[in-house]
């Protein structure tokens, strides 16, 4: 069950990789999002046998620890949707920025587009630091 555990969260580490690296594909972060669930399922069965046990009663467990796991839940169940949106950058993070999005900032009003999860109270997540917190909340059960 261990070697299942692992497998499933070498997958999501490569994925979530992945869609860090194509920082605007939606498809690439909604994969890494299924896979991130997917390892959840995979700890609940590592962990708990998947005998006996309630696996939803586990994940709203996981959900209620970790905010990001819970946004995670939600896009891959299609709860939540993800948006490519323009995000402004203020002057003082133009040091952060790749040579692209800064050249884009420069065309665009100090804007640059990103992935992001549409929350339910009509606010937004970052999705590639969302997928990156829910994926070390897992890694560290």
């Amino acid at each position: 069950m261990e070697d299942a555990l692992d497998s499933a969260l070498s997958q999501a580490v490569a994925a979530v990789a992945a869609a860090r690296a194509a920082p605007l594909s939606v498809k690439k972060a909604w994969l890494a999002a299924l896979l991130v669930d997917a390892a959840a399922d995979a700890l609940f069965t590592a962990r708990r046998g998947g005998q006996g046990e309630d696996i939803l009663a586990f994940r709203a467990d996981l959900a209620a620890q970790c905010a990001a796991l819970a946004l995670v839940f939600g896009v891959a169940g299609r709860e939540c949707e993800l948006v490519t949106e323009a995000v402004e950058v203020p002057v003082r993070d133009y040091p952060n920025l790749g040579v692209e999005d800064f050249m884009v900032s420069l065309y665009n009003g100090r804007a640059v587009q990103r992935v992001r999860v549409v929350l339910t109270d009509g606010g937004r997540a970052d999705v590639h630091e969302v997928l990156a917190e829910a994926l070390e909340f897992l890694a560290t059960r």
